[in-house]
């Protein structure tokens, strides 16, 4: 299964996203990742891990809208810099609460 979650691929989050996340069901923006792990495509399944979490510890999974090279390109960016950075830009999320 292509899109099937194997921990090895996902971002890892600082606390006031993976706050953002569980209590408020907000979409993932750019701006609260602080490091992208493994290789996925747009449209993955991934998994989204609170940073400094010495455990493996999945806060939330979610489709992506960026893939894994493009998403390190704008890790800790805000939103509205995407399609500077890119040359383009799905979402301003990256992954959308739905």
């Amino acid at each position: 299964m292509r899109n099937a979650p194997t921990g090895l691929h996902g971002v890892r989050v600082d606390a006031g996203a993976a706050q953002a996340l569980g209590s408020r069901g907000a979409s993932l923006l750019p701006g609260g990742i602080v490091a992208v792990e493994g290789e996925f495509g747009r449209g993955d399944l991934i998994e989204v891990r609170l940073s400094g979490d010495a455990g493996s510890r999945v806060i939330a999974r979610g489709l992506v809208q960026y893939n894994s090279a493009d998403l390190q390109r704008i890790v800790g960016r805000h939103s509205g810099e995407i399609d500077t950075i890119l040359g383009y830009r799905y979402s301003e999320a990256v992954i959308h609460r739905d």
